[in-house]
C-alpha cells in the first residue's frame, strides 16, 4: 500500500513550522558558535592543536550522516529520527554547561569537554541528514531557493538577536560572577530554545518517503561515488572544505587572545555577518532560480578569498577591518553554503536521496579533519612565534590566516569552477 501523499495544506503547514523551527535552532547555534565554545575551551586549558581537534570535529557530524542514512532506509521514518538525533544531541549540552561549576582537574576537565563534543557532533550528524532528505522532499524544487532565502533571512535575524544578548551575558556574568558561571548560564538559555525548537520539529509534517528495495550496505554509500556528477560535487566540496577549514577553528581564539576581544565584540561581529545574509538571502535565492547554483556559488567562493586577512589587519582597539570581513562573510558566505547545499540535493535522485547526501557529507568531513589538524599541528609548532611583515606583526594563527586566502584562491581556480 502506498503511503498517502501530504495535501498542499499540510506541506504549507510544514513549511510555515519549519521557518519558526529554524529560528528558534539558529538562537541556540548562534550562542554556542559566539566564541562561547572556544572561549570555555581555553578557560578550560586548550592550546592551539586542541583547538583544531576541536575544528575537525565537524567530521565525526559527517560520517555520522552515513548512519543516518542508513537509519532512514530501514524505518522510513526521517522525523521520528531527526527528532530524537537532534535531542540526544542537544541533551549532551546540559553537562557541558555544567562543566565550568565542578572545579575539575584542568586536564579532565578538557578531556570530558572534548568527548562530549564529540558525542553531541555524532547525534548531530545522524539529524542533520536525515533532515536534509525530508527538507528536500518537503520543499518544491521550483521554489527551493526562494524558501531557503526566506528561512534562512529569519534564521539570521535570530542568530543576530541572539548572538548579541548571548556576547553581552557572558560578558556580565564574566565581570560580576566568575567567567565559568558565565559559560554555563549562557549556555543554559540556550538550550531552552533549543527544546522550543525541538518540539515544532516534532510538529512538522513529513513527506513519503521512497525507499528502495533492499540494498546492501557497501552498495547503498558506494553507489554516489560511481555517479560521476556527483563524484566531482563530492571532490570539489571536500578540497574547498579544507581549504577553509585551515584557519576556520582559530579565528575566534585569535580574537580572544591577541586582539582582547570581549564577547560583545564578538558577538557585534556577528550581528553584521547576520544583517548582511539577511539582506542577501533572498536575493541569492532568486538568483539561483534564475541563473542556477554553480554561478552565483562560484561569484560568492571569489569574493570570500581575501576575508581571513582583516583578522592580520586589525589590532586591538583597531577592529575595523574586521567589520569589512564580517560584512563580506555576510554578502558571500550565503551564495556558497546555500548554493553546495542545493546542489547536492538536487543531483542526489530521490530513491536514493539518504544515501547521496550521507556520502557527500561523509567524504567532505574528510576535508573538514584532515584541515582541522593541520591547522592546529601548524599552529602548535609556531605558537611564541612573531613574524614582522609590511609593518604587521603575524603570529601562529596569523600564518594560518595567509595560507588559507591562498588556498581558497586555488581552489577557486582550480576546482570549484569544475563543479
Amino acid at each position: 500500500m502506498q503511503p498517502t501523499p501530504l495535501t498542499p495544506a499540510a506541506r504549507e503547514d510544514a513549511l510555515r513550522l519549519s521557518i519558526f523551527e529554524g529560528a528558534l535552532a539558529s538562537v541556540f547555534i548562534s550562542i554556542t558558535a559566539n566564541g562561547l565554545v572556544t572561549g570555555l575551551a581555553l578557560y578550560l586549558g586548550a592550546g592551539p592543536f586542541v583547538l583544531g581537534v576541536m575544528g575537525a570535529l565537524p567530521f565525526i557530524t559527517q560520517v555520522m550522516q552515513l548512519m543516518g542514512a542508513y537509519l532512514e532506509e530501514k524505518t522510513g521514518n526521517r522525523r521520528m529520527l531527526s527528532v530524537w538525533s537532534e535531542s540526544l544531541s542537544r541533551f549532551v549540552w546540559v553537562p557541558i554547561a555544567l562543566l565550568p561549576l565542578l572545579q575539575l582537574p584542568s586536564t579532565l576537565s578538557l578531556t570530558i569537554f572534548v568527548v562530549l563534543q564529540v558525542i553531541t557532533a555524532a547525534f548531530f550528524g545522524i539529524a542533520v541528514n536525515t533532515w536534509s532528505s525530508w527538507m528536500t522532499d518537503l520543499v518544491p524544487a521550483e521554489r527551493r531557493g526562494r524558501y531557503f532565502g526566506i528561512r534562512n533571512t529569519v534564521a539570521s535575524f535570530a542568530s543576530m538577536v541572539a548572538g548579541l544578548g548571548s556576547g553581552y551575558a557572558l560578558d556580565y556574568f564574566k565581570r560580576t560572577v566568575n567567567e565559568g558561571v558565565a559559560y554555563s548560564v549562557t549556555l543554559g538559555f540556550g538550550l531552552v530554545f533549543a527544546v522550543g525548537g525541538i518540539i515544532l520539529l516534532r510538529l512538522q509534517a513529513e513527506p513519503p518517503m521512497q525507499r528502495r528495495p533492499s540494498v546492501p550496505l557497501r552498495e547503498m554509500f558506494l553507489s554516489p561515488l560511481a555517479d560521476l556528477k556527483y563524484r566531482s560535487l563530492i571532490i570539489s566540496g571536500t578540497i574547498w572544505a579544507f581549504v577553509v577549514g585551515v584557519a576556520g577553528p582559530f579565528f575566534n581564539a585569535y580574537g580572544i587572545e591577541s586582539l582582547k576581544m570581549s564577547f560583545a565584540d564578538l558577538a557585534y561581529l556577528g550581528i553584521v555577518t547576520s544583517i548582511a545574509s539577511m539582506i542577501v538571502f533572498p536575493f541569492v535565492g532568486r538568483m539561483q532560480d534564475r541563473f542556477g547554483d554553480r554561478i552565483v556559488m562560484l561569484v560568492s567562493a571569489a569574493c570570500v578569498i581575501p576575508l581571513p586577512l582583516g583578522w592580520i589587519l586589525s589590532s586591538p582597539g583597531h577592529l575595523w577591518p574586521l567589520f569589512g570581513t564580517s560584512l563580506g562573510a555576510g554578502l558571500f558566505w550565503p551564495g556558497i553554503n546555500q548554493g553546495l547545499a542545493n546542489m547536492s540535493m538536487a543531483q542526489s535522485p530521490a530513491h536514493a536521496r539518504g544515501a547521496f547526501l550521507a556520502t557527500y557529507g561523509a567524504v567532505t568531513g574528510i576535508g573538514v579533519v584532515l584541515s582541522g589538524l593541520a591547522g592546529g599541528v601548524i599552529a602548535q609548532l609556531l605558537r611564541g612565534s612573531e613574524f614582522h611583515v609590511l609593518g604587521y606583526m603575524m603570529n601562529h594563527y596569523s600564518v594560518l590566516f595567509v595560507g588559507s586566502v591562498f588556498l581558497r584562491a586555488a581552489a577557486v581556480i582550480f576546482v570549484l569552477r569544475k563543479v
